[in-house]
């Protein structure tokens, strides 16, 4: 079974969550509007009773009193019979004393008991209810008359109202209602759709980014996204990024060791005929391995090494020894400026390649004078390597550090040792930049971050 698309998922989601917040926020209106049928319906009814009040008079009568009333009243909502409202009142032995006109339809008319057999005085009382089959609205307000004589008499005060105008006016409510609120889901289902295409379309144009990668029409994810989405666009980018950086050092390697090969080569093919073939063999042979090693530990030190913490100074007199064995006949004066206590960290082999490539190339073009001075500042390793050479010019220091570009060509060499140290440099997050030597010929300063202080080595 095929996955659902995003956008598939994000309405059937809206689908499945609308209507239930529809429902909840239709029985919530309902509920409100219904509570406010009901309140106005208490107010309106209440109004009624403080009109039959000011009407209300307390007549003496040889049996006791009576509470009299007009047998025509102003409202008419209590005079005619067709307005659902008819009014009550009853005495404290629960007779019948008054009667509306609007109630003459109610036969028999309601009891004291079918209000509420309990006496409250003093403040109405509302509910609902039903007598047979027919839902109304009670109200009742009992109250005390007080004669001339200062004795009190209780009468209470009851209106009944049909719920025919109150059901009428809430089905016509929920009608609207719950139509309205069908428009409203339509609407929003519709504004979805629209914002969903609206909020993938960066991933369309994504695919169409990739579609173009695929076709090698594009190297990276080109086009601008939602932040989001740019953060993994930007991500990708830098991991493409690095793949191709991989890729051209792979290849750098091949190459370099295939035109490292190609001298040896042509002397095998050279003495071919010679009787000491086998002798020029073996020494080639063991020259191709060499250089074999020398590029494999080449393509290991273009990643940051394993954090070590590697002496400088004992490393730079390691390969000033060497050095002064192998250009022993120019008379090299080699001066370390180093403390003991500076640690390079990372992997001694990158170590030995940067500082022994840029040691080899001031012996090499210098005139007999090395100069390295280091030091450490805020874990900033800075290194500076100074001879007494020719120098290089300021326009062809940039290009000295390309593969392959090399100064002096009657020097032997493949012109890549600068490269490798910047290449190195880099990858560590430092640098290597060329100057003007105070010696008179080159400075090569390296700087690399990460270094610290260790113990001198005994």
């Amino acid at each position: 079974m095929a996955r659902a698309t995003l956008k598939a998922r994000l309405l059937i989601g809206s689908l499945l969550v609308l209507p239930v917040v529809l429902i909840i926020a239709g029985v919530a209106l309902d509920r409100a509007y219904r509570n406010s049928l009901e309140a106005a319906e208490q107010v309106r009814l209440e109004r009624y009773f403080y009109l039959l009040f000011s009407l209300a008079e307390l007549s003496p009568t040889h049996n006791g009193v009576h509470l009299e009333l007009p047998e025509t009243l102003i409202e008419p909502d209590l005079e005619q019979n067709t307005s659902g409202i008819a009014a009550f009142v009853y005495n404290t032995h629960s007779h019948l004393v008054w009667r509306s006109n609007s109630s003459r339809l109610l036969s028999p008319a309601p009891g004291f008991a079918d209000f509420s057999p309990q006496w409250r005085p003093g403040q109405m009382h509302f509910r609902r209810s039903k007598i047979g089959t027919d839902h109304y609205f009670f109200a009742q307000f009992d109250t005390l008359w007080e004669d001339d004589r200062g004795i009190t008499h209780p009468f209470r005060f009851a209106i009944l109202h049909d719920t025919d105008s109150f059901r009428l006016a809430l089905a016509a409510y929920r009608t609207q209602l719950w139509q309205g609120l069908g428009l409203v889901a339509l609407a929003l289902l519709a504004t979805q759709v629209l914002l969903t295409g609206w909020a993938l379309a960066p991933l369309a144009r994504l695919a169409q980014s990739l579609g173009l990668m695929r076709s090698g029409a594009s190297q990276t994810l080109i086009g601008h996204y939602p932040r989001e989405i740019q953060q993994v666009v930007d991500r990708l980018n830098e991991v493409l990024s690095r793949e191709t950086q991989l890729r051209a050092r792979y290849r750098n390697r091949v190459n370099d060791l295939a035109h490292s090969l190609k001298t040896p080569l042509a002397v095998l093919k050279a003495t071919s005929d010679r009787e000491d073939y086998q002798q020029h063999v073996n020494q080639q042979v063991e020259r191709m391995e060499k250089v074999v090693r020398y590029q494999l530990q080449k393509a290991v030190s273009e990643h940051a090494g394993s954090g070590s913490q590697i002496p400088l100074r004992l490393t730079l007199e390691r390969l000033a020894d060497s050095l002064k064995k192998i250009y022993r006949d120019k008379g090299l004066s080699i001066n370390l400026d180093v403390p003991a206590d500076i640690a390079f960290i990372g992997d001694e082999e990158d170590l030995m390649e940067l500082a022994g490539n840029l040691l080899d190339n001031a012996c090499k073009y210098g005139d007999g004078t090395v100069t390295v001075t280091a030091h450490l500042s805020d874990q900033l390793l800075t290194m500076q390597v100074d001879d007494n050479g020719p120098g290089i010019t300021d326009t062809m220091r940039n290009s000295s550090m390309e593969r392959g570009k090399r100064l002096d060509t009657a020097m032997p060499g493949q012109g890549i040792g600068l490269a490798v140290c910047a290449d190195i440099a880099c990858n560590y997050g430092g640098k290597l930049t060329i100057g003007h030597s105070p010696l008179g010929g080159a400075r090569f300063e390296l700087a690399l971050p990460g270094a610290t202080l260790a113990s001198p080595s005994p």
